[in-house]
């Protein structure tokens, strides 16, 4: 139960620091014609990724840590086929900086799952109890 608190909690920081990335910070930049190295092009996806994995991991209680990691990387794969797919859209378009930002929004949601797993020791111990009798 404690896992799926803070999952919830992770989701809601990155929805919104999502959100306020893609809608405020992105329109400052693009007005003023600043040179963020492409940050403002790909934190969508970023926090797409982040925002998405920590909402089924929270939505869906886990009982094996490679489960979680495939929670991950089906929301990186996901997105990635839906980038491919925007080919064939009337709506949306295809970018790699798009693929990039996914891609690196998997990273850091892996980093961020780690650290939590190590910091706060929130690997099941009933998985760990049943492997070993």
């Amino acid at each position: 139960m404690k896992k799926r608190r803070l999952y919830y909690k992770l989701f809601f920081i990155f929805l919104i620091s999502t959100f306020v990335m893609s809608t405020i910070y992105r329109s400052y930049i693009y007005g003023n014609n600043i040179n963020d190295y492409g940050l403002a092009d790909i934190f969508p996806n970023i926090g797409a990724v982040i925002t998405a994995s920590f909402l089924f991991m929270a939505k869906a209680q886990y009982e094996e840590y490679k489960d979680e990691l495939i929670v991950i990387l089906g929301s990186v794969l996901g997105f990635i086929a839906y980038e491919f797919i925007q080919i064939k859209l009337p709506i949306g378009t295809f970018d790699w900086k798009d693929i990039i930002g996914t891609i690196i929004g998997g990273i850091i949601t892996f980093l961020i799952h780690k650290f939590l797993m190590i910091k706060f020791d929130l690997k099941d111990k009933i998985s760990k109890t049943n492997h070993d009798t």
